[in-house]
């Protein structure tokens, strides 16, 4: 998928954009007519959730923190502070609004009464939703769906899985799935069923995916019926690793001849050139073997989860930044997949239930190729009126445990979440009817969607690339900016570590064992310091501005040798580096600031200490040092790093590109010594005006 050059196939045939919106026209009306009580009833509680905000505010909090307390009292103390904090929405039906105001007042003195109730309310508003795995229930709801005429594609839900015993039990719950008649189709995601993913250790993490994928496949294939088996597609960082895995396994002999599917976001561009790899893929596959591809295409629904990892680390986000975006990419993607140059390899699954997008795919080229899909409990009467028209519809049924409620608490959450943000189509399909202005506003974005399909881009949004040339900082810019993590999902990134590890060797160190060594160490100190502390804060800034850049440059071989001396993962050692570069950049950030203040005459000075001594510990050997040198620079000061012993090395190749950036060698200076009389004579040296320490009040 990476360094692939990827182009669209030429324009597809698609249907009459009038057409489309006459059709979705038609499947709303019909979903409208054909509304049960309960579920006009349901549509109205949903819409009063999405305009109120003070009612989406008491869902959520009641939803994603009263359901996670086993204990009533603790359960019932939250309750009363949403409440208190929220208020009694008015969109509340007036039971509601009375139970609330009962409960809450009765929740204090009888709180084993009143939360199963209040947990008992909040649970019947999902079903439906989240289907109860266990029998009776399970079994008969299957049944129902099937004399319906709607297949079930079940997913196994469930907590992080955060050790193997985790995996091996969601394991064997997929598999009681799969050796069910009544089961036809199931979805997992590798993370799953396979503890501690790290992208880091590819070959290792795809070795260890694959050896579950062959049991599930072999389950499916011995099932009778056969069970259709589908992976999932959460996080950025899984989709290398669920390419490869399924990939490898479906290109063993015994598992040529099978169907299986994988599914794509829309919403990351990454997925238009891991389509055309794919079908690629399968198109040799299916020749082979005869076994087809089903690519489930989806817009998405892990947006805040990818905003937030790609803030913490300095990333962009991997998803498109806009909703068009997306809603174009959806369409293009579907066009992609449905590519006759793989007609026979390739099945498309299209999950929406954006009546438009359904009613447009329905006249495609290929529409004979597409299951159309949509999720179990929400939207129904449309479920039901897209049925009607197509014939077949897939619904998405997540089952849990009676046991685990916390699982079903994290995808409702979800849902909610999705479906009530302000561009979704669920949030307005709650309240749309032909002929509204509302109506007329999701026409307007059906049809800019499909005119930008075809110039969408498709060119990944996370390109960073360690073996390209680090770009110099300016110095006289005066913003901080943090420096970016590396980001593992790039092979290039990986091939990039790798090398540094096999390359590293130990520095050697010289260890000062006198007294008198010292001595010269910090007379040679407070010589530099006399001459640093006169200089400029313009140049300090560009000294510093000039390590920040020399530290990135040697960011590989820094956290080779952390793993190396310090026993530091890659995957700690890299955001270290990423820290002590902050600091580079912070430290000459806020010379601004105090030039800024000497600059207002009011009498304020500003005078360095003169020789700082930084004394670093042995788990922080890069970042924390780094931190007090640059600081001490900074200010003006001279500065002796002394490292703990067990991570000298590391301290040494900190010295290194500090020289190398052009701090001279008698400003900064390195010191290796034992902790002995030695080192007492340094640490409490008349000369050393400053000691910066780590570790408790005592040290």
């Amino acid at each position: 998928m990476e360094g692939m050059t990827t182009t669209l196939p030429g324009p597809t045939v698609s249907s009459d954009p009038v057409a489309a919106v006459e059709q979705a026209r038609n499947l709303l009306s019909g979903s409208l007519r054909g509304a049960t009580g309960r579920e006009r009833r349901q549509q109205r509680r949903l819409a009063a959730v999405v305009e109120d905000a003070a009612l989406r505010a008491l869902t959520f909090a009641l939803t994603d923190e009263v359901l996670r307390f086993d204990d009533d009292r603790r359960a019932a103390a939250r309750f009363r502070a949403i409440v208190a904090e929220v208020g009694i929405p008015a969109g509340l039906g007036p039971f509601d609004r009375l139970l609330l105001r009962l409960g809450v007042p009765t929740s204090r003195l009888l709180p084993r009464l009143v939360m199963p109730l209040v947990r008992g309310r909040i649970v019947r508003e999902s079903n439906g939703v989240v289907l109860e795995a266990d029998d009776p229930g399970f079994a008969r709801h299957v049944a129902r769906r099937t004399a319906e005429g709607f297949r079930l594609n079940v997913n196994v839900l469930g907590e992080a899985i955060l050790s193997d015993a985790e995996a091996d039990d969601r394991m064997r719950q997929l598999r009681e799935r799969i050796a069910r008649p009544d089961v036809t189709y199931v979805s997992l995601k590798i993370s799953a069923v396979v503890a501690n993913l790290d992208v880091l250790a590819f070959e290792h993490s795809v070795d260890r995916i694959c050896d579950r994928l062959r049991v599930l496949y072999r389950d499916a294939q011995a099932a009778s019926p056969r069970t259709f088996v589908n992976l999932d597609m959460e996080e950025y960082r899984d989709l290398p690793l669920t390419l490869a895995s399924l990939r490898r396994v479906l290109d063993e002999p015994e598992f040529e001849g099978i169907d299986a599917g994988v599914v794509l976001q829309a919403y990351l561009p990454d997925s238009h050139a891991a389509c055309d790899e794919l079908c690629t893929w399968a198109v040799e596959r299916h020749r082979r073997g005869g076994g087809t591809l089903k690519v489930r295409i989806v817009k998405g629904a892990n947006l805040a989860m990818e905003r937030v990892e790609a803030e913490l680390h300095g990333w962009q986000q991997a998803p498109y930044a806009t909703k068009a975006e997306v809603d174009a990419s959806f369409k293009a993607l579907v066009e992609r997949a449905l590519d006759p140059r793989w007609a026979d390899a390739v099945r498309v699954g299209l999950a929406s239930h954006n009546l438009f997008d359904i009613a447009w795919a329905m006249a495609l080229p290929g529409r004979d190729r597409i299951e159309f899909e949509m999720l179990e409990g929400m939207a129904t009467s449309q479920s039901r009126e897209v049925r009607s028209v197509v014939g077949e519809v897939l619904l998405y049924a997540p089952v849990v445990r009676g046991d685990d409620l916390p699982a079903s608490i994290a995808y409702l959450t979800r849902r909610l979440d999705e479906n009530t943000a302000p561009d979704n189509f669920l949030r307005a399909l709650f309240t749309l009817r032909p002929g509204t202005t509302d109506w007329q506003e999701q026409v307007a974005r059906f049809e800019a969607a499909l005119a930008a399909k075809d110039s969408v881009t498709t060119a990944s949004r996370r390109d960073q690339d360690r073996s390209e040339p680090v770009v110099a900082g300016d110095p006289t810019i005066a913003t901080f900016e943090n420096s970016a993590d590396t980001d593992w999902t790039k092979e290039a990134n990986r091939r990039w570590i790798t090398d540094a590890l096999g390359a590293v060797q130990q520095p050697r160190v010289e260890v000062l064992t006198t007294t008198s060594a010292i001595d010269e160490v910090v007379a040679r100190a407070n010589a530099a310091s006399a001459r640093w502390r006169a200089t400029p804060f313009a140049e300090r800034r560009a000294l510093l501005a000039a390590v920040a850049d020399e530290m990135e440059r040697s960011r590989a071989r820094t956290v080779a040798l952390m793993a190396r001396t310090a026993c530091k993962t890659v995957a700690e050692g890299d955001p270290e580096v990423s820290e002590a570069v902050d600091f580079a950049r912070y430290y000459g950030w806020c010379t601004h600031a105090i030039e800024q203040r000497l600059a207002e005459g009011d009498g304020r000075s500003f005078t360095p200490h003169g020789v700082v001594l930084v004394c670093s510990p042995w788990n922080f050997p890069y970042a924390i040092p780094a931190g007090g040198v640059l600081a001490a620079l900074a200010a003006g000061n001279a500065v002796v790093l002394k490292p703990a012993p067990e991570v000298r090395e590391v301290g040494a190749e900190l010295a290194e590109q500090l020289w190398r950036a052009g701090v001279p060698r008698d400003l900064v200076q390195f010191v290796a010594c034992p902790d002995d009389e030695v080192g007492r004579h340094l640490v409490t040296h008349d000369d050393v005006h400053t000691v910066v320490l780590t570790g408790a009040y005592e040290t």
